[in-house]
Parts: structure tokens; C-alpha cells; sequence
């Protein structure tokens, strides 16, 4: 039973490992975004707390209708926004730019983006994942303790730990065993 046990927790424990090596691949090698939507300007098709998924895109394929991670810069903090496209235009100086517009506006967004502060294309919607995104570091640190704090309890434990007294060899009680009964028979005989 216990070899069943440790398949599985080894099963399980290689499909973390490989998931989360996907999840650094996916960003590091291929670009992939992922983004936690902290308002419901998006609504119904994208909730805060939802995590997004965003793959790197070129302007050409950027269509009316997708839905795209962009930066934007307002006053002196940037914000990444992910809203739709509604419109393609081109200002006076021949650059094209995107109108965008969240699915629970009114109105479209008063800022014009171009291709330059795109992030990419949203290519996944993961309900409510955005709740642990957001608290996987507390969770990696306190897991970190937890690793931590058993093996401080594991050396201190092999620090304290008296020596266990070693038994006597046989050999030296078989000795002292027949010398006594010499003695014993030795004061018999007189």
C-alpha cells in the first residue's frame, strides 16, 4: 500500500514540477503574460480575480474584436489595461492606432493605443485562478518556513541527542561469568 502511496505523491509531485517548468517556458522562451484583472470593466466575459493568459502579437494580426493587454501611460504610473478592440485607425502622421473599449463601458477608452504598447492577444480566461496568481508568493514563503523550520527541528534534534550507550561486549560477560563460578567452585572443594 505504501508503494501505491508513494506513485502517486511521486505522480503528483512530477506534474507540479512540470507544470510550473511550462508556466516559467511559456514566459521566459515564448513571452506568454500572465495578468490578474483587478476590475469588471470586462464584465461578463472577463471577472476580477480571472487570470489572463496573453501571447505576444504583431500589429498585423491585431483585429477588430480581440481583446488585448496593453500599457498605458497616465500621468506618472503606467497600467497595464486589458480591454477590446473596437475600432483601427490611422492618425494624421499615417501611425495606426487601436480604439479599445471594455465590455461593461459605455464609452470607448478616451487614449489612443498603438502597436508599440501592446503586450499581446489574450489567448486564455482562467476563473477566479487569479485569487492564488495573487497569493502564491505569501504561499511560497510560508511553505519556504515550514521546509525551513523541519529541518532546524531535524539538526537541532541530531545536535541534542545523547550517544546511546554501548552494551558490553558478551565476550567480557562470558569471562566475568566463568571466573566467578571458578571462584565458587574453588571455595567449595576446601
Amino acid at each position: 500500500m505504501n508503494a501505491k502511496r508513494l506513485d502517486f505523491l511521486s505522480i503528483l509531485t512530477y506534474s507540479i514540477l512540470v507544470f510550473v517548468l511550462g508556466i516559467v517556458a511559456l514566459h521566459f522562451i515564448f513571452g506568454f503574460q500572465y495578468v490578474v484583472i483587478l476590475t469588471d470593466s470586462m464584465k461578463p466575459n472577463i471577472n476580477p480575480d480571472d487570470m489572463v493568459i496573453t501571447r505576444p502579437v504583431s500589429p498585423e494580426d491585431v483585429h477588430v474584436g480581440d481583446v488585448i493587454l496593453y500599457r498605458i501611460e497616465i500621468g506618472n504610473a503606467t497600467y497595464r489595461i486589458t480591454h477590446r478592440v473596437v475600432d483601427i485607425k490611422t492618425d494624421p502622421d499615417g501611425n495606426i492606432y487601436y480604439v479599445t473599449k471594455g465590455d461593461n463601458r459605455e464609452y470607448a477608452d478616451p487614449w489612443r493605443v498603438y502597436p508599440s504598447q501592446v503586450v499581446g492577444r489574450v489567448v486564455l480566461v482562467i476563473p477566479r485562478a487569479g485569487i492564488i496568481w495573487y497569493y502564491t508568493p505569501i504561499i511560497i514563503f510560508g511553505l519556504l518556513l515550514i521546509v525551513v523550520a523541519t529541518l532546524a527541528y531535524d539538526i537541532a534534534w541530531s545536535l541534542l541527542e545523547e550517544e546511546p550507550i554501548r552494551p558490553k561486549s558478551r565476550k567480557a560477560d562470558l569471562i566475568a561469568l566463568r571466573r566467578k563460578k571458578i571462584k565458587v567452585y574453588h571455595y567449595r572443594r576446601r
